[in-house]
């Protein structure tokens, strides 16, 4: 019965150090981050929009659109399928699609920058796309603001600035890696691993966070940016949706703490069975030796004389 648990302990343990690691694998065949990869939607797909996406214009916003970058009466829903889209941009100007991305979905976004034909520019149609968050969309509008109006170059003024400040007064792409510049056609994927909760509002019930998926067409403080084209473009965006397997929360702690917790749990193992082996050998029962005795008077030294 004591050796049945053993085992049964033994398997357990192997089980659950085994078992976080085979899930990591499985889930790692469906990355969260991908350099590329191809929309296979239809145009004809459409968006709703109001429900989907949002559209946002750089010249509908003010010098408070850092306050409210999203519009309170759109509520949008949780985006879960497929949409399609066209977007005209002025020159020096941009314009975002807000959207409500949230776990458990892969998300890919294909881009597209074509010629205005009412407004053809001089020069190839390409322009900078950016995946930023709802605060970085605010840094992003304030700093076009001051561009148009002509309040200061703020690529001249960053130099003045320490790399380390840099952060808080200009914006940056989601995860620092999404920002695509000068292209023509570009794709990625992307995938929340959280609901980017970790706040809570006194003013009520806080909303759902926002993502924009912006399409740039205006010089802005990135030195690797491209310059505003003379023309209008026309971009064609698509987003395909597809589920993806996320791991509970849980795992992570314990593949965290799966290690230190081993060194514990060896260690006394190993000492129990030791102990359990020393114990056992010490309980088996003394072996007595029989003692042959002779009889009185005999002498063995009389049989070697005969």
């Amino acid at each position: 019965m004591r050796l049945a648990g053993r085992r049964l302990a033994a398997t357990g343990f192997s089980v659950g150090l085994l078992a976080p690691l085979v899930a990591i694998l499985f889930v790692a065949a469906t990355p969260a981050i991908a350099a590329s990869s191809d929309c296979n939607i239809a145009p004809d797909v459409g968006i709703e929009w109001g429900s989907q996406a949002e559209l946002r214009n750089l010249d509908d916003g003010n010098v408070v659109e850092w306050l409210l970058p999203g519009d309170p009466n759109v509520d949008l829903a949780p985006l879960v399928s497929d949409f399609y889209a066209e977007v005209t941009i002025d020159p020096i100007d941009g314009a975002a699609l807000r959207m409500e991305l949230v776990p458990g979905y892969s998300y890919t976004f294909c881009t597209e920058f074509h010629e205005d034909p009412q407004d053809p520019p001089n020069v190839a149609p390409i322009g900078d796309v950016y995946l930023l968050s709802e605060t970085n969309w605010g840094y992003y509008t304030n700093e076009y603001i001051q561009h148009k109006n002509g309040w200061g170059d703020v690529e001249e003024a960053l130099k003045w600035v320490p790399v380390e400040w840099r952060d808080m007064i200009v914006f940056l792409p989601f995860r620092d890696v999404h920002a695509y510049e000068k292209v023509q056609s570009n794709s990625f994927s992307t995938a929340l691993d959280s609901d980017s909760k970790g706040w809570i509002s006194w003013f009520g019930e806080a909303q759902d966070p926002s993502y924009y998926l912006v399409l740039d067409n205006w010089n802005n403080s990135r030195p690797s940016d491209a310059n505003s084209v003379d023309g209008g473009m026309i971009v064609q965006v698509w987003v395909e949706v597809e589920e993806r397997l996320t791991l509970p929360k849980f795992t992570a702690y314990l593949i965290v703490g799966i290690l230190p917790i081993s060194c514990i749990v060896v260690p006394l193992i190993l000492h129990s069975r030791y102990h359990a082996a020393g114990k056992g050998s010490a309980d088996d029962k003394t072996q007595l030796v029989p003692l042959l005795e002779s009889e009185p008077g005999y002498d063995s030294r009389d049989e070697l004389d005969d």
